[in-house]
């Protein structure tokens, strides 16, 4: 996806439904091999969801905490939207002279089906950094018919038009909740079904924007938040419809907030003990110097060194910088869900 997003120009980014037409031109001539990849992946957490365009944004922030890749596609059937033509010639024996042939140009008009332009154009603004790191892409419903050829107009009868393409989709989402189309892998039934379900205050208050950079750029810490999520989820019974199924659901999501909370409060404390907000602490020269050569001996420097009277406007975000680090390495998934909760709390 990085190819559509580099080609796009800054007029085309100011026009989302031109975003949108851009993207769905951009992917036409390689979605039957896009479509073919999903099928022969190995990977179980490899998921085609379809769902109505007004809650792309609820699934994406979900089911993205459990999916290696998720394949989004709108089933609401809408206006076809054309993209473009393709040619193609065919030969054909001459009536009256079987050693001439007629060569026939038929024009094929292409467009692709939703039922809002502008709302697509803009869910692939905002969620730019999940499809170029490859966690997500949207699939879309493509239609074709000839317009024409240079023996004579010719027109097909438009038959229904698809609402989603079938070969690649496992989930149908309606009202929040997944219906599983009996083709979807054990393991991704699992866990899509519940995320779906489950209260996540953390992403509840957060654009999808804020939600996607902060992906992209808390990697490693989102990948073993989503191991988490897996195992947590994959501890539930089976029969997801059985009647006490959400009390399942309510108590895994209670474990997770409690985790969540117990986490938060940690970190809470190892930044307050480090004593860096405390009203006139400063450091001298030699520790600024420490600090940026060796930030592993920062925490040392900071015990052992008295309060000196020096300026530390320079040295404040090398400090801070250093505290973040040893949030990532010391709470590893935990890091990437603090992150989310304080962009939701602004």
């Amino acid at each position: 996806m990085n190819e559509f997003y580099d080609s796009l120009l800054q007029q085309e980014r100011a026009s989302v439904q031109d975003v949108a037409l851009k993207y769905g031109r951009t992917l036409n001539p390689y979605y039957e091999f896009l479509l073919s990849e999903k099928a022969v992946s190995a990977s179980p957490y490899y998921v085609g969801l379809s769902s109505d365009m007004g809650s792309f944004t609820h699934v994406t922030k979900r089911v993205v905490l459990v999916a290696d890749t998720i394949l989004m596609s709108d089933h609401g059937v809408g206006a076809v939207h054309e993209l473009g033509e393709h040619e193609q010639y065919i030969s054909t024996p001459h009536p009256d002279n079987p050693q001439l042939s007629l060569t026939d140009r038929k024009t094929w008009r292409y467009g692709m089906v939703t039922n809002d332009l502008a709302e697509l154009g803009q869910w692939l603004l905002d969620a730019e950094p999940l499809l170029r790191s490859g966690l997500v892409w949207y699939g879309p419903v493509f239609t074709t018919g000839e317009s024409g050829g240079t023996i004579g107009m010719r027109t097909m009868p438009t038959g229904p038009l698809p609402s989603f393409s079938d070969r690649s989709i496992d989930f149908v989402v309606e009202h929040g909740r997944a219906v599983d189309l009996a083709r979807a892998k054990p393991l991704a039934s699992r866990v899509v079904r519940p995320i779906l379900e489950i209260d996540l205050p953390f992403i509840n208050g957060l654009s999808l924007s804020d939600f996607a950079q902060v992906t992209s750029e808390e990697f490693d810490s989102y990948r073993q938040y989503r191991d988490f999520m897996r195992s947590r989820l994959l501890e539930l019974d089976d029969a997801l419809e059985a009647v006490d199924s959400q009390v399942a659901l309510e108590r895994v999501a209670h474990s997770i907030r409690d985790e969540l909370n117990t986490a938060t409060a940690e970190m809470s404390r190892a930044a307050q003990s480090q004593a860096l907000n405390r009203c006139g602490a400063v450091l001298g020269t030699t520790s600024a110097v420490l600090a940026a050569v060796r930030p592993d001996a920062l925490q040392g420097a900071l015990t052992t060194s008295a309060t000196i009277a020096a300026s530390v406007t320079g040295l404040w975000p090398t400090i801070q910088a250093f505290a973040d680090i040893k949030s990532k390495r010391t709470h590893g998934k935990w890091h990437y869900v603090w992150v989310l909760q304080k962009k939701a709390a602004r």
